[in-house]
């Protein structure tokens, strides 16, 4: 099953590889400061979030 970057909680964006808890408050935090995601690759501007954690959750994720 793929997690929406969009409407995922914190405890489920910590699944994702390299992500955990502190990034994935962070996303959520991005998120509610400037609104969904339209793609995947736009949670490279979530500080600590980089082409390589976007690439192995590639797979996993939605928006």
């Amino acid at each position: 099953m793929r997690i929406n970057i969009n409407t995922a909680t914190e405890q489920e964006l910590a699944t994702l590889s390299e992500v955990g808890e502190v990034k994935a408050r962070a996303i959520v935090e991005f998120r509610e400061k400037y609104g969904y995601f339209r793609s995947i690759d736009e949670l490279t501007l979530v500080e600590g979030i980089g082409e390589l954690t976007v690439e192995a959750n590639r797979d996993r994720i939605t928006v």
